[in-house]
């Protein structure tokens, strides 16, 4: 049984990303015209920055996992894994989408602690896609090889939602500051 696709958490730094990212909003929040500020009210301004830059909870929802599809394999593929021209009826690719909710960036940013053991699914807009490429005596351990792929991914999912909870509560200590103070505060 082999799986296929892009390494997770293994893309731009992450930190990079947050501090970058920080830092646009402290430059946003320091050039909102002081008329928004008082037409608005502080508060409101506040609350619209830190719900534009704060990253939200990533989360996958495993219990909506669901087979995509099943196919054969391509020639590429059945050279990759050794397979003989002869056998490759009895191999095939079957690939599980699971639903995710949050920050895409979380999945392929390098966490600023990680395993050398990475996960492997493409990302996509609202889900993980994970594909086997096996054989049909393989089926039986389907099940088993992906709940480790699973826990192996919450894990690391873990890592790198912890660094963006950090980043959202430095987020909110800073933009106050950054803020531009109008006349009547």
């Amino acid at each position: 049984m082999y799986l296929v696709g892009s390494y997770l958490f293994s893309g731009e730094d992450l930190a990079e990303h947050l501090k970058a990212r920080h830092a646009e909003a402290l430059r946003v929040a320091a050039a909102v015209p002081a008329d928004e500020i008082a037409a608005k009210g502080r508060d409101a301004v506040l609350r619209d920055l830190y719900a534009r830059f704060a990253i939200p909870v990533t989360q996958m929802h495993v219990d909506r996992a669901a087979f995509e599809n099943e196919r054969a394999l391509n020639a590429d593929e059945l050279e990759a894994i050794g397979v003989r021209p002869e056998d490759a009826d009895s191999y095939k690719a079957i690939s599980i989408s699971i639903p995710y909710t949050g920050y895409k960036l979380l999945f392929t940013g390098t966490p600023t602690v990680y395993s050398a053991n990475q996960p492997q699914a493409a990302v996509r807009d609202d889900d993980l896609l994970v594909t086997y490429l096996l054989s049909e005596v393989e089926e039986m351990q389907l099940e088993n090889n992906f709940k480790r792929q699973i826990a192996l991914i919450e894990r690391t999912l873990e890592v790198t939602q912890w660094q963006a909870m950090a980043y959202n509560e430095q987020l909110m200590d800073a933009l106050p500051a950054a803020l531009p103070a109008t006349a009547g505060a």
